[in-house]
């Protein structure tokens, strides 16, 4: 027996042969998730703090899946609801920290495949058209997009893997692409190209993306119908399969 299964047992025996004034917690000396019952001896009066403890201590005695389930209930010590008096004592930051980077890895795991719970389900036609009722004409409010800007502000993301943009393309390539096999209309073709004529940017936006490209070099590719280097931005459009230069036969 390690010291934690020792001092877990000293203290849901002592809580065995005595009586407490006051405010008590009931506690599983076997918990029910590990198989425990609701049976009488395996059911303790202790306080408020000594539950904690106990939780405390059913973490570190326990390995693998029994643990995540002690480390999730540790979690929830914290938790108050009317008629409780939850432990109160300040826990340091190091134990908070590790309680809590823990039960996000467990938190994670368990919602993962199968054992999502909306795992291999679809919402029905139904659903859909109620959830999208429910979102049609919903705008944030000035506060809410100002919330959003500030959380925003100054906050730097980390440079995309060459592994993950390779991994992105090809998740969206051929039928993974959800315009696949998709046609336009001429009709809204027509709407967008209306859309777009006349439409001007300010200096402001013109300036701003002038400043972000100075100084970058554009990839250029060869055409293999006019032997020019052309910027990949318009390769597509004037040459290729589209350059004037390109043999009819």
């Amino acid at each position: 027996m390690n010291k934690y299964k020792t001092w877990y047992q000293n203290i849901t025996d002592r809580a065995r042969s005595r009586t407490i004034e006051g405010y008590v917690e009931r506690h599983h000396v076997m918990p029910r998730s590990l198989g425990g019952s609701d049976d009488a001896d395996n059911l303790v009066s202790l306080t408020a703090r000594e539950h904690f403890v106990c939780h405390w201590l059913l973490v570190k005695m326990n390995q693998g899946e029994a643990r995540a389930k002690m480390v999730y209930a540790l979690r929830m010590m914290k938790a108050e609801k009317h008629g409780q008096e939850r432990y109160n004592t300040k826990i340091t930051a190091r134990v908070y920290e590790t309680i809590k980077r823990e039960y996000s890895i467990i938190a994670s795991e368990m919602s993962r495949g199968k054992r999502n719970g909306f795992y291999g389900k679809t919402h029905t036609p139904e659903a859909r058209a109620a959830i999208s009722q429910k979102n049609t004409g919903k705008k944030l409010t000035v506060e809410q997009i100002a919330k959003q800007i500030a959380a925003q502000t100054g906050r730097k993301r980390k440079t995309f893997s060459n592994e993950w943009r390779a991994k992105m393309s090809k998740s969206k390539q051929g039928e993974n692409n959800n315009r696949y096999g998709v046609e336009v209309l001429e009709s809204t073709r027509q709407k967008i190209r209306e859309k777009a004529i006349g439409r001007t940017q300010s200096a402001e936006t013109v300036q701003k993306k002038a400043d972000a490209i100075r100084g970058s070099k554009r990839e250029k590719k060869l055409c293999p119908h006019c032997n020019q280097l052309i910027a990949v931005n318009g390769y597509a459009r004037f040459h290729g399969d589209k350059c004037k230069h390109r043999d009819p036969t």
